[in-house]
C-alpha cells in the first residue's frame, strides 16, 4: 500500500470513545436480596433440624427432657455404686482425686465471683469480652479437674470411667445448670461441695 492509502486507512478506523452508552444496568435491590441467615421463613429441607429459637429454654418439653436426663444420670451412677466406690475403694487414687477436688473448688469460687459479685452486685454483663481472664481460668481448672478425676478413678472403674465422667458432666452438671438460675447453681454447688468434703475426709 502507498503512504496515502495507509494514512486514509488509519483515518477511517473507528476510534473508541468515552461517551456513555444508553444501556441500563439493573442492580439488585434490597427487597430482591434475601438474607438467608435472618430469614424467618422455613426452607423446604426435610433434613433440617428445628431452629433454636423455635422453642424457649423454659418450654415444658425442654424441662421434661433435662429432668429426665438428670434423673437417669443419677440412677446410673447409683446403680454403678460410684459414690460408695470413691469414698471407700482402695483402688481409687485419692491423691489425684484431691487434686480434682481442689480444682473444682477453685472453679466454683471463680464462677461464683464472676456471676454473683460482678454480675449481680456490680451489674456487669457476664460474657467473654468482659471476663477473658476468668473464662480462661475456668477452662484451665475444668481441664485440670477432668484429668485428675480420670486418673483417680481409672484403677477402680477402667473403661467404665468414660461413661461415668460423661454422665457426670453432661447428664448432671450441664442439665442442672440449664434448669436453675446462676445464684441457685452457686448456692447448691457450695452446699454439696461442703457436704462431700465432710464425707470424704
Amino acid at each position: 500500500l502507498s503512504t496515502t492509502q495507509q494514512a486514509n486507512k488509519r483515518t477511517n478506523e473507528v476510534k473508541p470513545t468515552n461517551k456513555p452508552t444508553n444501556k441500563r444496568i439493573n442492580f439488585p435491590t434490597k427487597e430482591s436480596m434475601r438474607d438467608v441467615e435472618s430469614d424467618k421463613q422455613p426452607l423446604n429441607n426435610p433434613y433440617s433440624l428445628p431452629r433454636d429459637d423455635e422453642m424457649s429454654p423454659n418450654h415444658p418439653v425442654n424441662v421434661i427432657y433435662r429432668v429426665g436426663v438428670l434423673g437417669g444420670s443419677l440412677y446410673f451412677l447409683h446403680t454403678w455404686s460410684v459414690y460408695d466406690t470413691i469414698l471407700h475403694s482402695p483402688n481409687v487414687r485419692h491423691e489425684w482425686f484431691k487434686i480434682g477436688l481442689a480444682a473444682s473448688i477453685a472453679l466454683l469460687a471463680v464462677k461464683g465471683y464472676v456471676e454473683m459479685y460482678e454480675g449481680k452486685l456490680n451489674k456487669k454483663t457476664v460474657n467473654y469480652n468482659n471476663f477473658r481472664q476468668s473464662t480462661h481460668a475456668i477452662m484451665l481448672l475444668f481441664t485440670m479437674a477432668t484429668i485428675a478425676f480420670y486418673v483417680a478413678i481409672w484403677p477402680a472403674f477402667g473403661w467404665q470411667s468414660v461413661p461415668i465422667m460423661t454422665i457426670l458432666g453432661y447428664g448432671i452438671l450441664l442439665q442442672f445448670a440449664l434448669l436453675v438460675p446462676t445464684y441457685v447453681q452457686n448456692i447448691v454447688g457450695f452446699v454439696l461441695m461442703t457436704f462431700f468434703l465432710q464425707q470424704y475426709a
